[in-house]
Formats: C-alpha cells, structure tokens, sequence
C-alpha cells in the first residue's frame, strides 16, 4: 500500500462510521492544518478544540498512526488521524513534500533561511511552539524514553503499548530533522534503537519487539549519518560499536557493514 493509493472508498471502510464523520467534518471546516509528506509518513496538525499533532505512516501495507488525543492512546482509530488522511484524499499537493522541500530549501543562504523561520513562527502559533519546545527537546525526550523503558521493565506484556509510545518520541525526533537537527534526531533514533535491543538482550528475547520497528528506526537512523554535512564520525562509530555490542542476533536484523563502509568513506 501507498499513500497514492488510498482513495474515498477505503477510508470508509477503516474507520468507525462516527469517526468517520467527524473527520470529514473537521476536513470540510478547514481544520487540518501543517500537512507534511515524507517517503512513508504523512504529519499534520488537527485543531478539534486544541491542537492535536497528528502522525501516519505505512509499515507492511498496513497503516500505523499516531495522535496525542484520548482515543488514539486508548488503541482507537479517532477522527484526527482520519481526517489527516482525507485531506489528503481530498487534495494531496496541500501537503508540503520532504524531498521537494529539501531540494528548494537548498537554493538559500543561511541568512536566508533564518528570515523564512522567523516568518513562519511569526505566522504559525505552532511553529513557536515548537521552537519553543525544540530549545530544551533532547534531553526531555531520552528522559521520555527512559521512562518508558522503565515501565517495560515492570510489565514485559505491554509490548504494544510501548512501541506506541517509542513512536511518539520518534515523530519528536523527525520534528527535529525538519528544522535542521539532524544529529540530535539521529541521537533519539539511537537511543530508541539501543533501548530496545538492550531489554532484548536482558530477557534474552530476541524477538521481544517487532522487527518492522527495529528496521525502521535503523533505516531511520543510517538516512540522518547519510544526510547531516556536519556528522560527529567518531560519535557514531561509538554508537555502532554500541550496537555491534548487542544481542547477537542484532547483526541479523540490521545491516551495521554498511553503514560501518558509509562511515568510512
């Protein structure tokens, strides 16, 4: 499945009809807002009484999603993350496109690019707070990601629960990319990654969390060494000797040569 493929039909088909409803609803009242297109994830932001930042991609021709609203964390699929994809049903060139956005934000000057955040946080109340939040981000988000793994360690069978939440702090991360932190995005996706492979390495579980996330994050993680100009190498060679470390199944599941050959060159 591709996003390209999603049509009217097979949006009524995934949710609950009330849901449905609500998010054509919010669509018709223009209240998806901030759509923005990476290769396999769509990110918006869905204002239904507050803001709600809203995350979908495509794993295994099945749709995963993301929203910090009360019914997504209850496991349902809510109306924001419906009404983020008939948006983009409804008219897919409102959304800004990475790979576009990337190549045009290349033709400017440093100085150039400062006036065109500035006017944006001027314009979107969003994007202050985002930038807002970004100035302290970090280490409020491994703090985050601490904190989830602790509470793993005290219930093993939430295993679902807690890749839901791994995955919020990895749309923080590509929050982060966006606005030209990649080595602080690539940090997060380590430490998620490390995380995890920790916890299978202490219960001896190789197959604890599901291996679509581990490829993902590591996928993730090797595209921001390629892409950040000013990569720390002796940083992340640290952190692929940390991986490397791992249970031993790990080189199995991520491909470390190559990024090791990437490093190199």
């Amino acid at each position: 499945m591709r996003f390209e493929e999603l049509d009217d039909q097979t949006l009524t088909h995934i949710g609950p009809p009330e849901a449905t409803s609500r998010a054509q609803e919010l669509v018709n009242e223009h209240h998806v807002r901030h759509g923005y297109r990476l290769v396999n994830r769509l990110l918006g932001v869905v204002e239904d009484g507050q803001p709600f930042a809203v995350g979908v991609r495509i794993q295994n021709d099945h749709l995963a999603y993301e929203c910090a609203c009360p019914q997504s964390e209850g496991g349902e699929l809510c109306p924001h993350v419906l009404a983020l994809l008939w948006a983009w049903v409804k008219e897919p060139g409102a959304f800004l496109n990475q790979a576009e956005l990337k190549e045009r934000l290349k033709k400017y000057s440093k100085h150039e690019l400062v006036e065109i955040i500035l006017d944006v946080a001027e314009r979107v109340s969003s994007a202050r707070s985002i930038l807002k939040e970004e100035e302290q981000g970090l280490d409020d988000i491994l703090e985050s990601i601490d904190r989830v793994m602790d509470e793993f360690s005290l219930d093993p069978a939430a295993v679902a629960d807690t890749e839901s939440k791994l995955r919020r702090a990895q749309l923080r991360a590509d929050r982060l990319a966006q606005s030209g932190r990649l080595a602080d995005a690539r940090s997060i996706y380590f430490y998620i990654l490390d995380s995890i492979l920790g916890l299978e390495e202490r219960f001896k579980q190789p197959q604890l969390f599901s291996p679509d996330l581990k490829k993902e994050l590591f996928e993730e993680y090797c595209q921001f060494i390629h892409e950040d100009r000013h990569l720390e190498r002796e940083l992340v060679q640290q952190e692929i000797e940390q991986l490397e470390s791992r249970f031993p199944e790990t080189g199995a599941v991520l491909d470390l040569a190559e990024v090791k050959r990437e490093l190199a060159l």
